[in-house]
């Protein structure tokens, strides 16, 4: 597209170029289910992201919730959700596993809710992403910063990689550094923001 001679483009084809590029890179799923948890329209990258061990994932065209306990409250939630966004937060069995789940329904659809997924686990570990490239980490460092993102504690890593606490802590004071960040909670945001993209 050639600039107009006032060297602006219109707002409409910014905004429409930003929301394709958005769309594009944006792989959180996005779903409509009816009250009774049936698909009825999901993105490509849905079936494939909510799968095990996910606390909600899909199977013959149902939306279903892992946790027994919780099944009946996210059956509730979707029978509450209005044309506001909702946010409900679903866990898993395993600690580490959960997923927040935005829901609304638009005005004029009866029993149909449109969600957007956001798993709280990466989309990509740290090396297939490139991050641990991106900040030049070595082989332990690596491991042990896929280990944090995947929400695991300084102990459950040095258990899992059978190393020390110390040399975990070490590990993650290196990886702060090489990083930028000040703290644990910056540090899982950009491994998270880098991963999800």
């Amino acid at each position: 597209m050639a600039l107009p001679a006032n060297g602006r483009l219109p707002a409409a084809v910014c905004w429409a170029e930003f929301g394709s590029a958005l769309d594009e890179f944006d792989h959180r799923p996005k779903l409509v289910v009816d009250h009774d948890q049936a698909v009825l329209w999901c993105c490509e990258d849905a079936a494939r992201i909510l799968d095990d061990p996910m606390p909600l994932y899909m199977r013959k065209s149902k939306l279903i919730v892992s946790d027994d306990e919780l099944r009946a409250e996210f059956i509730e939630f979707l029978h509450a959700v209005g044309p506001r966004m909702e946010r409900k937060l679903i866990r898993g069995k395993a600690e580490r596993h959960r997923a927040v789940v935005r829901a609304w329904k638009p005005a004029g659809w009866d029993r149909a809710v449109c969600i957007v997924c956001s798993p709280s686990l990466p989309l990509r570990d740290v090396v297939e992403s490139g991050l641990a490239r991106e900040l030049k980490l070595t082989r332990a460092e690596t491991r042990v910063l896929k280990e944090f993102a995947e929400l695991n504690s300084p102990k459950q890593i040095a258990r899992k990689l059978d190393v020390s606490l110390s040399t975990v802590r070490s590990h993650l004071k290196t990886i702060h550094a090489k990083a930028s960040v000040s703290s644990s909670a910056q540090l899982l945001r950009m491994a998270h923001t880098f991963c999800s993209a």
